[in-house]
């Protein structure tokens, strides 16, 4: 299975977050196994589940959920974490733009400011 973009160096403990320029799989540069994700995909009993990415397989990202199963997903489909604690615990904080009604994942910013973004980024701009 061809692996392109990911990175699965000792540096794998060392994942995003979401930022003004990154919120989907798809935004990162690197892509690291275990990069925690939130799935916004497809299938309606995935939706709404944290799972990790895998690898690539041609466009498709393979995540695994904590049952063990490995589903390709489109890595637009796949929200980065708001937050990551020392422990290695990703926190999601998951919101549904006002406007085109499509999931988005708040900056630790975001979530920090006094009044939270209601707009998705492509609808804010």
């Amino acid at each position: 299975m061809p692996i392109f973009g990911t990175d699965t160096s000792d540096q794998a403990g060392k994942f995003s977050c979401a930022s003004t320029t990154q919120r989907t799989l798809k935004d990162l540069r690197t892509k690291r196994k275990g990069q925690p994700v939130f799935v916004v995909g497809h299938r309606l009993e995935r939706k709404g589940k944290e799972a990790t990415f895998e690898v690539f397989n041609d466009r498709l990202a393979i995540i695994r959920f904590d049952d063990d199963a490995k589903l390709g997903y489109d890595p637009l489909e796949l929200l980065l974490p708001t937050e990551i604690d020392e422990q290695g615990v990703a926190y999601f904080e998951i919101r549904t733009c006002r406007q085109c009604e499509q999931f988005f994942p708040l900056t630790a910013d975001e979530c920090d400011a006094d009044e939270e973004p209601t707009l998705c980024p492509d609808c804010a701009s």
